[in-house]
């Protein structure tokens, strides 16, 4: 296999591609929410622009970007569009799931110098089951919310093995899978987060992997990231670039009112509540920089995370997730009939509390954040995947 690599230059010039489109993914966004998908002319532009390598191990010509990096990106997406932001970290995270666990001969079969496969799927809802046989494996099941399957062309399934109660993830083509068309949400419209299940479908052992820090056969940017970290991450960036997005559109309405004719959005309380919630955004991004760069400088040594450094990623996410809330809750409070009607400002207010119900960013992850670093905890005590595990010898 051809060893490629890639340079900060490469990221660069994603930065400009990302900016060239900015506007057509503006001017698209209502267009793709009444698709409940992107419209032809995003994916095009998506698909052109490279983002979806972001995370694809650089021998395969991905960009292997940094968490530092990532959270650039998925914020300055998720400032666009927010539904456009949630898809394309989903699908740019499984894609790089199956680049980085995969065996030589699936990645040699997809991962060619002309094309890339768009992965989407669940590589961490552990619902379907499977069934050993030679050669490979017999699945079935459920599996929900696979953001960006209508762009996919192989999904993701995570599956039990019966018997064993080993954990795998299979590729396989979309077309392989049924699909359910029940996308009908009050937010994350233009998502396609569809179902999809497996009947008795048999998928050989060259597309099943693993996954997991131990597990990773090429790559950096995954290396010594749980699957949750990763999700974390992803997840601050979008409430960065949602929350921001919504002062953006407050700050416009208000330069469009006149002050005298007494519009909430002109009142001293208001400006009062507008500076709080900025320096909250500001604040928040500050400490993902500052938790992500001494996170990247323990991965660059390769040393495991520390308690209080995954305390701290999982607590920034929380934090970067709350703000954008609270900043909903001011657009609804102040912002009267503009939040209201069809328009940018509905959406994102939409989307921000849709986008809130992420597991791995919910506020009892902050109580259990809380827990860590208050050094209340017994000896032994870590993170498991999204929860705290506590020795039962400890809590007798």
């Amino acid at each position: 296999m051809t060893i490629r690599t890639r340079t900060n230059e490469d990221f660069s010039g994603l930065l400009r591609r990302l900016d060239a489109i900015y506007p057509l993914l503006q001017s698209e966004a209502a267009d793709g929410e009444r698709l409940r998908r992107p419209t032809p002319v995003v994916q095009d532009a998506l698909r052109d622009s490279g983002v979806f390598q972001l995370m694809v191990p650089a021998e395969l010509g991905g960009l292997e970007a940094s968490p530092l990096q990532v959270l650039q990106v998925m914020e300055k997406l998720s400032h666009a569009d927010s539904s456009l932001g949630w898809l394309v970290r989903a699908v740019a995270s499984e894609t790089a799931v199956a680049a980085t666990y995969l065996g030589d001969e699936a990645v040699a079969e997809l991962f060619t110098e002309d094309s890339f496969p768009l992965v989407a799927g669940q590589s961490t809802s552990f619902t379907g089951q499977a069934v050993r046989e030679d050669g490979g494996y017999r699945v079935s099941g459920a599996w929900q919310f696979a953001a960006g399957v209508s762009m996919a062309t192989h999904l993701n399934l995570a599956v039990t093995v019966r018997g064993t109660g080993e954990r795998l993830v299979c590729l396989v083509p979309r077309a392989a899978l049924r699909i359910s068309d029940n996308w009908d949400m009050l937010g994350l419209r233009a998502t396609a987060s569809l179902d999809y299940r497996a009947e008795d479908l048999l998928i050989e052992d060259t597309h099943v992997f693993r996954t997991g820090p131990e597990h990773a056969r090429r790559g950096r940017s995954l290396r010594g990231l749980s699957p949750a970290l990763l999700a974390g991450l992803h997840q601050a960036a979008w409430s960065q670039g949602v929350g921001r997005r919504m002062l953006d559109e407050l700050r416009e309405l208000t330069r469009h009112k006149d002050p005298a004719a007494g519009s909430p959005v002109t009142s001293d309380e208001f400006f009062a509540e507008y500076a709080r919630h900025f320096s909250h955004v500001r604040g928040t991004m500050a400490l993902l920089r500052e938790t992500w760069r001494d996170n990247e400088s323990a991965l660059e040594a390769r040393s495991p995370l520390d308690d209080e450094q995954e305390t701290m990623a999982r607590l920034a996410c929380s934090l970067a997730t709350r703000t954008a809330l609270e900043i909903s809750q001011l657009v609804h409070r102040f912002a009267g009939a503009q939040v209201m009607r069809d328009g940018a400002l509905q959406r994102f207010f939409r989307d921000s509390h849709a986008g809130s119900l992420h597991r791995g960013s919910s506020h009892i992850v902050t109580q259990k954040c809380g827990r860590i670093l208050s050094g209340t905890l017994p000896a032994g005590s870590h993170w498991g995947f999204f929860d705290l595990v506590v020795p039962e010898q400890a809590t007798a």
